[in-house]
């Protein structure tokens, strides 16, 4: 099973500021709490830090990771947003053909299902991509 496969079938999920990465914070999660729950899943990760910032830094610091090509981001790769890679804010995981499934459209506000105004989507890829990392095969 494939990272975009396993995280497709969270799609609807609430977005829950701080989701725990486990979907069962309300079932919901976060946009790195998405992204670790696959993750996770399939035995990629093993670091402590669960903020997209510090998801990136794990990624680019591990043997079986490289730097993509933002602009032909493909299935699988991990997407990652924000001013610069010293400063992100967001994390994604790109579907091909221009988009991405995220947990996103809430904010810090979003700490419950009820007050939940986003949730786990397909969207196109943001502009504000700051880096694309994939796993080496």
């Amino acid at each position: 099973m494939t990272l975009t496969e396993y995280l497709k079938h969270f799609i609807g999920r609430p977005y829950i500021w701080s989701g725990d990465g486990t979907g069962k914070s309300q079932n919901g999660f976060d946009c790195s709490g998405l992204v670790l729950e696959g993750l996770w899943a399939l035995g990629l990760y093993t670091g402590s830090d669960v903020t997209a910032q510090g998801l990136y830094n794990f990624l680019i610091r591990q043997a079986n990771w490289r730097e993509g090509n933002i602009d032909h981001a493909n299935d699988c790769d991990i997407l990652f947003f924000g001013k610069s890679t010293e400063k992100i804010t967001h994390v994604a995981v790109a579907l091909g053909d221009g988009l991405m499934l995220e947990a996103g459209g809430g904010g810090s506000s979003c700490k419950t299902a009820a007050a939940s105004t986003g949730f786990v989507r397909v969207r196109p890829i943001r502009k504000d991509v700051v880096a694309c990392v994939y796993l080496k095969k």
